[in-house]
């Protein structure tokens, strides 16, 4: 992690394997420290991320063979700029159908809590590799 300067901070993690929600999550944490967010948008923002991540490992079968790779900024009171890359099954979360929940499991409450939470700005799958950007409104 790297702080640019008084007003900004960022950090990004690539990770492979066992252990990638853990390890995100942790940079997450690391990220909010140095950004001086408050434990609200901290705890929204580690969610956010668990979401996604957790959903890409679960759902995509990324982290397997290529790392994921998270990386977050935000620049002197700014929201957090979010850009996750992955080597998962290629999913626009823009296209789900807001209903999308699936009750037996709990499924779908991640996504609409994303959703709620974060715009969502891009989303590309190229090469083999997704990459989504996000914003995610704190302060």
């Amino acid at each position: 992690m790297s702080a640019r300067d008084s007003n900004s901070a960022s950090v990004t993690i690539r990770c492979i394997g066992d252990g990638i929600v853990r390890e995100t999550v942790d940079a997450v944490h690391g990220f909010c420290a140095a950004a001086g967010l408050d434990g609200g948008d901290a705890a929204r923002l580690a969610i956010i991320v668990e979401e996604l991540v957790a959903n890409l490992v679960e759902h995509g079968g990324a982290g397997a063979a290529e790392a994921i790779e998270l990386s977050l900024t935000r620049a002197a009171g700014g929201p957090v700029a979010l850009v996750l890359s992955d080597d998962g099954a290629a999913f626009d979360p823009r296209e789900a159908p807001d209903d999308a929940a699936i009750p037996d499991r709990g499924g779908g409450a991640g996504l609409n809590l994303v959703r709620a939470w974060a715009i969502i700005l891009d989303y590309r799958s190229e090469g083999g590799r997704n990459r989504m950007e996000l914003s995610i409104p704190v302060g």
